[in-house]
């Protein structure tokens, strides 16, 4: 039996693709590495309602364990700045298992314990327990996470900038003494160069904390953050470990009969990723309807992605860059001048990210014009 399409690994992004070829007519085989979704979750585990209401989706309530006003950013003074945008915190496994029903709903036959190891030609060769099986395909989506083999061996450079790819390591907790209105993002070299510290509050004093390192080993930087008062009387339940492709830069996503997807195609964050597995399934089901499963066509999903989303993380790699240039005591200071600014309402002018995020510089100008020497920063 030949599939219209395969999709290797069931992160959001393959979910989704799953989900969106099958409901668009294909014959969908979904391939999974893990024996269950109780086994290894990734430590991407919270979102915001604004990045659900930007693909069109909503959250739900059979996933969502904990729910928050927004988050609070914090300097590596002590400086806070709290932007109120309402968001979640998510059960990995149950998102995992709500998505794959609705990939099986609409037709997608899933296959777990089934480890894709190479491709060949118009096949895929898997491990499943001791054996060896391939499954023949016309088009294949590989959403199967930043260090996946199979999508190295595509000779695609999916990330712009893999150098640039943060480390995470982060622990599921319990006895957390921290704010459970709030997403607490710290920043700093000292706490996590390159990028950040968290905290996500799961209710009734659960919480997951870890540390996204730019450049070095999270690990000093994962004990040293847990050393915080917060964690004194907490206790460690799970420690999980990962990579935030936040400012790589999506590049190559498409070749013949392939699409890349989610964390291998550098598309960080939950929501990005489910977006693009969507545009995945659904150029995935036009090109079955059409018999054309090649580059030039599949290309459809790189653009429409690109055209929508690539600014965001164009803007994001600016905006850190920028952050890693300053001395800690100059990011403090800039925060300062935030103190007292309604955020939220600063960020809803715009629905254009990049408009948004010069307004933010501009603001900043006006309410400390010292600031101006920031911008050595910029260039």
């Amino acid at each position: 039996m030949k599939y219209d399409v395969i999709v290797i690994g069931a992160s959001p992004a393959g979910l989704m693709a799953a989900w969106k070829a099958a409901e668009g007519g294909a014959n969908v085989l979904l391939l999974e590495k893990r024996k269950s979704f109780n086994s290894a979750p990734s430590p991407a585990d919270t979102s915001f309602d604004g990045f659900f209401k930007m693909i069109g989706l909503e959250p739900k309530e059979e996933y969502i364990i904990h729910k928050v006003k927004g988050m609070n950013i914090i300097s590596p003074f002590g400086t806070t700045i709290t932007i109120e945008t309402p968001g979640f915190s998510i059960d990995r496994k149950k998102f995992d298992a709500y998505y794959t029903e609705k990939a099986r709903d609409a037709g997608a036959e899933i296959k777990m314990n089934s480890e894709a190891m190479a491709l060949n030609g118009d096949g895929v060769v898997v491990k499943e327990g001791e054996s060896k099986k391939r499954y023949n395909g016309e088009i294949f989506v590989l959403a199967s996470g930043i260090q996946s083999e199979i999508v190295k061996a595509t000779g695609l450079k999916t990330m712009k900038y893999p150098e640039d790819l943060a480390y995470a390591m982060q622990a599921e907790m319990e006895g957390v003494e921290v704010d459970e209105n709030y997403f607490h993002y710290f920043l700093g070299k000292e706490v996590a160069p390159g990028w950040k510290a968290t905290i996500s509050p799961k209710g009734d004093g659960k919480a997951s904390a870890g540390v996204f390192v730019r450049g070095e080993e999270p690990r000093k930087y994962f004990d040293r953050f847990l050393q915080r008062g917060m964690f004194d009387e907490a206790k460690i339940l799970h420690v999980s470990d990962g990579a935030d492709q936040i400012i790589t830069m999506p590049n190559e996503l498409v070749g013949d009969r392939l699409m890349v997807a989610g964390g291998a195609a550098g598309q960080a964050g939950i929501a990005y990723g489910m977006v693009a597995g969507m545009l995945c399934g659904e150029v995935a089901a036009e090109a079955v309807k059409k018999k054309d499963s090649s580059k030039r066509f599949l290309s459809r999903y790189e653009r429409r992605w690109k055209k929508k989303f690539l600014n965001h993380y164009r803007v994001g790699r600016f905006g850190l860059k920028t952050i890693e240039k300053m001395p800690d005591e100059e990011l403090d200071e800039a925060m300062r001048a935030l103190e007292g600014v309604d955020i939220s309402q600063q960020l809803s002018k715009h629905d254009n990210v990049i408009l948004n995020s010069l307004s933010m510089g501009f603001l900043l100008l006006l309410k400390n014009p010292k600031l101006i020497r920031f911008v050595k920063y910029l260039l």
